[in-house]
Parts: C-alpha cells; structure tokens; sequence
C-alpha cells in the first residue's frame, strides 16, 4: 500500500466515523424536537462541533434528517433480514420480527419518534413518491411475506395473502412497541414477545374438517 493510499483509507475511516457521529447526534435532536423545532445547531452542540463541519457532509437539515432516517432504517431492515434468515420456521421467523422490532425500538426511542413521524406521513399520503423514506417504509415486510409464501405453499398455515399476513404481523407489532414505550416497559419483554407471536400463530392454523368460517 502505498502512502497516498493509506493517507486516504485513513481518512475515509475517519470521514465515516465522523459521519456516524453526526447522524448519532441528529436521532437524539430530531427525535426530542421534531424536524420543524429541530436545528443544525442544535445538532453541533450534540455533536460537539463547529456546525460548519455537518455543512461537510450533508448540505441541509433536510439531507441530514433524511440521511437520519435511512440510516435507522438500514439498521433495522439488516437486523430484521438477519433474524427472519435464521429462523428455521415461519413461527421463529415472526418471533424473530418482533423481537428485532421491540429491542431496536425500546433501544431508540428518539428514532422511534422519527419513524412514526415517517410512517404516519406515509400512512396519509404526505410523503412524495419519489421520496427515498417512502421507499424503505413500504419494504420493511419484503422478507416476512416471502416466508408467509413458502410456509403457505407448504401447507405449514392456512392459505392467507401472504402481504396482508405480513402487515398483520406489522401492524401488531408496532402496536406493542407503542404500548411499551408509553407505558415505560412495565411488562416483561420476552414475554409480550411470546404472547404477540403465539396469538399471530394461532390466528395462522389450518382449520380442521368441518370447522366453519371464524367470526
């Protein structure tokens, strides 16, 4: 390696942690603020840099929300990927979601406060099309609803849109991870985890002969 080269590697690293540092800062910010309320110097202040230095890597308050909120993302949809990948079932793969979801969440709470800003914009239809948040919001189950496909096919559950399944799955989970965090983790977490997934799989069940719809 040559000295340009290592000079270089050298301060791409130190760009890269620099760069997490000020996105680290910015989910403390935007999630006790709001984007309206919320200021690159304020950001500075928590970064503990000159706010001349966040103009090096993002050019707005915009772009550093954004980024902000990818970056959230990308660690949640990776940790959700890995856990769904080892599941051996569809039950350990739901399990697995949940779990993932509460423990990301309960760990972050200012960046739960800027997704469910994200994913209420996006509920109502205020988020562009072209927007890149909308984009990763409406992927989040990708990985669920291929396991609801093969476990369907199988004959593993009942025969179910494998889509709507997964945004069952969603949808309850996020409920809980609401409840926990408003009510200060007051219950158990594994076992919110169990009830959660065992009231999905229950839901899931082959009906047996003769057993009518369920109302």
């Amino acid at each position: 390696m040559t000295a340009q080269s290592a000079r270089t590697s050298k301060e791409e690293v130190l760009a890269a942690y620099r760069r997490a540092e000020l996105l680290t800062a910015s989910r403390r910010v935007f999630g006790q603020h709001g984007f309206e309320a919320a200021t690159m110097d304020a950001i500075a202040d928590e970064a503990k840099v000159a706010k001349g230095t966040i103009y090096l890597y993002f050019p707005s308050k915009q772009a550093i929300y954004d980024a902000t909120f990818q970056d959230g993302m990308d660690e949640l949809q990776r940790l959700s990927a890995e856990g769904i990948a080892a599941a051996g079932n569809l039950k350990d793969a739901i399990r697995a979601f949940v779990h993932v979801r509460v423990s990301f969440f309960q760990g972050n709470p200012d960046y739960y406060r800027i997704y469910i800003t994200e994913k209420t914009r996006h509920l109502t239809g205020q988020l562009p099309r072209r927007n890149p948040c909308r984009s990763t919001l409406e992927t989040q189950t990708k990985e669920l609803e291929d396991m609801f496909v093969r476990a369907i096919a199988a004959g593993d559950v009942r025969a179910v849109d494998p889509v709507a399944a997964a945004t069952a799955v969603f949808d309850i989970t996020r409920g809980m991870v609401g409840r926990r965090l408003l009510s200060g983790a007051t219950t158990n977490e594994a076992d919110d985890i169990d009830f959660i997934t065992d009231l999905i799989w229950s839901g899931l069940q082959p009906r047996t002969a003769g057993e009518g719809p369920r109302s």
